[in-house]
C-alpha cells in the first residue's frame, strides 16, 4: 500500500519521474506511464488529484480511491484496482485498471 500511496502522491504533484519509478520497468516511459505523459496530464489539472484512500484487496491488489478537477472544470471521482509485483526487492506497480469512467 506504501507504494501505490507514493504513485499517486506523486501525481497529486505532477512528478511523472517519481511516478514512474514505482511502475515496473517495461512499462515506465511508454503511454500513460511516461514521465512526460504524467506531468503533463496533472500538471494541467485545476485541482490536483488528492488520494481519498487505499486499500488492500488481496496478496498483490491495491484499490485506491482519489479526485481531481480538469482544466475545464470535469471533476473526477476515480476508483482504480492497481495490482503490484515484488521485484528487485521491492514492490513495484505492474497494472492500473479504472473502476470507473474518468
Amino acid at each position: 500500500m506504501k507504494t501505490v500511496a507514493a504513485f499517486y502522491n506523486a501525481l497529486s504533484n505532477a512528478d511523472g519521474a517519481s511516478a514512474a519509478a514505482s511502475v515496473v520497468p517495461e512499462k515506465r516511459g511508454i503511454g500513460p506511464f511516461s514521465e512526460t505523459s504524467i506531468h503533463s496530464f496533472f500538471s494541467g489539472l485545476s485541482t490536483p488529484l488528492k488520494l481519498r484512500s487505499v486499500s488492500k484487496e488481496g496478496t498483490d491488489s491495491v484499490i485506491a480511491t482519489y479526485s481531481y478537477v480538469r482544466a475545464n472544470g470535469t471533476a473526477c471521482d476515480g476508483r482504480a484496482e492497481v495490482r503490484t509485483t515484488y521485484r528487485y526487492g521491492k514492490t513495484l506497480i505492474s497494472r492500473i485498471s479504472a473502476l470507473n469512467g474518468c
